[in-house]
């Protein structure tokens, strides 16, 4: 059947523009709701992130200070083991003079004694006096002996002479032996 239009065509226009602003509305409100939804979920996942962030940059800032304060115990350990280690040598390479003046005092004759002692680096150089040659040949077979050969090797007698009343004066050097190994080793 053929439809019979009674309304004016200006009213079925305003008619039909009232509908398409009704689904325009619609349609604007629902895309409207779509965006806020989404709105809310990007600043949700925001705050998330922030928080996040905010808590690996307090655990990097932690972590940093440590690694600063460690460093500077690291560098604090590496001074104070070269020092050590300059210590150690030194105490090693070191002359026990009070046990060599020890040793030495076991092996002087009666007659002799000494007015001058030198100690080098590994040579002990002395001078001194002698009631007779024989106080003094008495002092060399002495260190020459087994007991001085622990204590220095290598004797030479630089000079020898006696004055006017017989005392002989002497002038002998020789290098330190066995005291220093034995001393690293205890």
């Amino acid at each position: 059947m053929a439809d019979i239009n009674l309304l004016p065509v200006e009213e079925k226009a305003q008619e039909s523009f009232l509908q398409l602003q009704k689904k325009l509305s619609l349609a604007s409100a629902v895309v409207l709701g779509v965006v806020a939804v989404f709105t809310v979920v990007t600043l949700l996942f925001f705050t998330s992130f922030s928080k996040q962030r905010a808590g690996l940059i307090a655990d990097i800032e932690k972590s940093t200070s440590k690694i600063n304060d460690l460093k500077a115990r690291e560098e604090l350990f590496v001074v104070v083991k070269a020092k050590a280690q300059s210590a150690d040598s030194i105490l090693a390479g070191r002359v026990d003079h009070v046990k060599i003046l020890e040793e030495f005092s076991k092996l002087v004759p009666q007659g002799v004694y000494f007015t001058d002692m030198k100690f080098g680096q590994s040579k002990i150089n002395f001078s001194g006096k002698g009631r007779s040659s024989a106080d003094v040949a008495g002092l060399v077979s002495s260190l020459l002996s087994t007991e001085g050969s622990k204590l220095v090797s290598g004797i030479s007698v630089d000079s020898l002479s006696s004055d006017e009343t017989g005392v002989y004066v002497f002038a002998m050097s020789a290098q330190l032996a066995g005291l220093q190994q034995s001393d690293k080793q205890q």
